[in-house]
């Protein structure tokens, strides 16, 4: 059995899948399992087929959607903590797992900072710092925690339950929110490696802010938060540098 099961899931972006298994192979801890979870064509399982650096496998599901998706890769995975790198993302340090696990101080979860990367031909190029930070305070004011920059517990999903598919944006703030009120523990690993791609086609995406919205209004609502307003990571990383 695995001490980290790294899920990715993808979505038509083969290219930048190849780039995300890339610096799962680059970690120089080993101890690994990779779940792929292709919420498209076909191709994010065909490309990660290539690989054999590790046990990997491959799911498909038909276009159910991310939040679905992780919840099936959650599921097929066998390691004692879950890690998630998105297909766009990456770790550019080779002790980023490595770190995190060290991180852990009992039941709970660990994180890590990180850079929010605008690229893509219609984005200029840019990087901007990301401090993460988390506690059952301040994740009621905010998100400041990285989807690439977390692991966790496998057996939470046991206590917790699964990821809420009813919040297909929300879905990961409310997980934390949900670790917070079960009073269990976050571990800043002091790692710095996460990179976060911001792309037009995140989601994330200016395109997508009616439905961010509308999500949003639905984790107010669930855990009675009040005075949130609508941002995302890069939007987060800009006040931090002001």
């Amino acid at each position: 059995m695995p001490q980290i099961s790294v899920v990715i899931p993808t979505r038509d972006r083969p290219g930048l899948l190849v780039r995300a298994i890339g610096a799962v192979r680059s970690q120089t801890f080993r101890d690994i399992e990779l779940i792929v979870v292709d919420d498209g064509a076909g191709d994010g399982a065909q490309v990660a087929r290539g690989f054999d650096f590790c046990p990997i496998t491959t799911l498909v599901t038909g276009g159910a959607g991310q939040v679905p998706a992780r919840n099936m890769g959650v599921g097929a995975a066998s390691g004692t903590y879950i890690a998630f790198l998105d297909d766009d993302d990456w770790w550019d340090d080779a002790g980023h797992l490595g770190g995190l696990l060290a991180a852990f101080r009992g039941e709970g979860l660990a994180y890590a900072s990180g850079r929010i990367v605008a690229e893509g031909p219609d984005r200029p190029e840019e990087v901007l710092p990301f401090r993460a930070q988390a506690d059952a305070v301040s994740l009621r004011r905010d998100n400041k925690l990285l989807i690439p920059g977390i692991a966790y517990d496998r057996a939470l999903h046991r206590r917790l339950g699964p990821f809420d598919e009813a919040l297909p944006y929300y879905w990961d703030w409310d997980w934390y929110l949900r670790i917070a009120a079960a009073g269990l523990p976050f571990f800043e690993s002091g790692g710095e490696g996460v990179c976060i791609s911001a792309r037009g086609d995140s989601v994330s995406a200016a395109a997508n802010e009616a439905a961010r919205r509308a999500d949003l209004a639905r984790l107010c609502a669930k855990h009675g938060l009040t005075g949130i307003a609508l941002k995302n990571h890069e939007g987060i990383a800009r006040e931090q540098q002001a």
